[in-house]
């Protein structure tokens, strides 16, 4: 069995290449598809919640890698722990630390939609800006992962956070170093007008605070002057929170025909403020993994249409328990390749 700690899933995450990040986003997307033909494997999470205010998620896979994940959420962000057994006996495999595995798994899911949005191997020119709500370890990767997948086609990042200070560090310490020649931004995230401005030339919009009210409103698409935004979507992961104006997803995805990309339609109907605090039903969702199938479903094939002449695109992540077990397998894989990790023998 090996044991990888969070210090080592990082040094193996991060500063990935081209290849080796396409190399994950298709071990993601094959997990997907496997989701998609059998929803059975991904059984129903157990979500509590301490006196301490801390909340606790206890999520299972059984599909091709078998394993479960303990996850807890507090002030101090999400941290936990992924454990990955053999499929025939059950004999342990791995376990990780999943702190920054969830963070990675999470923003390598949002890049599955916005790769279909701006295909990268297609995108000439300019991107405009990037605009991240949040600067935890999902802000990071959302931003760091756009980045590596669209070198030198963003001219400003906006970071929007509560705390400059915190945000002002994330940028010293982690995009100035990794991205020198990125205009990086703060702006504060109660200064909506200041958002708004910063939305003009926005293409690609990540948020990923656990709002109780929208981070991205109507109004910001609507001073908008791209020809298309992408909207990812992984902060809020309770029926109470939302992240997403329903008000602009009706107006600039519904009316048109479009769908709202989830990674589950049963989960995000069970979890998503964003469609239960709104009135926008399952029939209104399509599921990533549909995008990527060898034989696609007509509405599939209505949704690649709407995106390719529509303005906005919107995808809506509460998170799978099999892409914690498909990328950290992978994770696993390229440990042995690169001799990191603790390895138990007698377990």
């Amino acid at each position: 069995m090996k044991v990888l700690s969070e210090s080592v899933i990082s040094s193996i995450l991060k500063d990935l290449s081209l290849n080796e990040l396409k190399a994950y986003q298709q071990t993601l997307v094959n997990s997907l598809l496997e989701f998609q033909n059998d929803h059975s494997i991904i059984p129903p999470r157990i979500v509590t919640q301490t006196s301490a205010g801390a909340t606790h998620l206890f999520m299972a896979s059984t599909g091709e890698t078998v394993g479960m994940k303990a996850l807890t959420g507090s002030k101090a962000g999400f941290k936990g722990v992924t454990a990955i057994v053999d499929k025939y006996d059950g004999y342990p495999i791995g376990i990780l630390n999943a702190a920054t595995l969830t963070a990675f798994r999470t923003a390598l899911c949002s890049t599955l939609g916005l790769v279909k949005t701006f295909p990268p191997e297609s995108t000439t020119g300019s991107l405009g800006d990037l605009i991240c709500f949040g600067v935890g370890d999902q802000g990071l990767w959302h931003v760091r992962l756009a980045l590596a997948l669209y070198p030198g086609k963003f001219e400003n990042v906006f970071i929007v956070n509560r705390s400059i200070d915190k945000a002002d560090k994330i940028i010293k310490d982690h995009f100035n170093v990794e991205f020198p020649n990125v205009n990086f931004q703060v702006l504060p995230g109660e200064d909506s007008t200041s958002i708004k401005n910063s939305f003009v030339n926005v293409s690609v919009a990540f948020t990923c605070v656990p709002s109780t009210k929208p981070t991205i409103v109507k109004s910001y698409i609507d001073s908008n002057v791209r020809d298309k935004i992408y909207i990812g979507a992984i902060g809020s992961y309770k029926p109470h929170m939302i992240e997403v104006d329903g008000e602009l997803t009706k107006e600039y995805i519904l009316k048109n025909g479009g769908k709202v990309i989830v990674d589950s339609v049963e989960h995000c109907m069970d979890e998503a403020g964003e469609f239960l605090q709104t009135g926008i039903k399952a029939e209104s969702l399509i599921e990533v993994a549909e995008l990527f199938a060898e034989k696609p479903k007509p509405e599939a094939v209505k949704q690649a249409e709407y995106m390719e002449t529509n303005k906005v695109v919107f995808s809506k992540l509460v998170g799978l328990c099999i892409m914690d077990m498909s990328v950290g397998a992978h994770v696993l894989r390229e440990s042995e390749l690169k001799g990191l990790g603790v390895e138990i023998d007698d377990f």
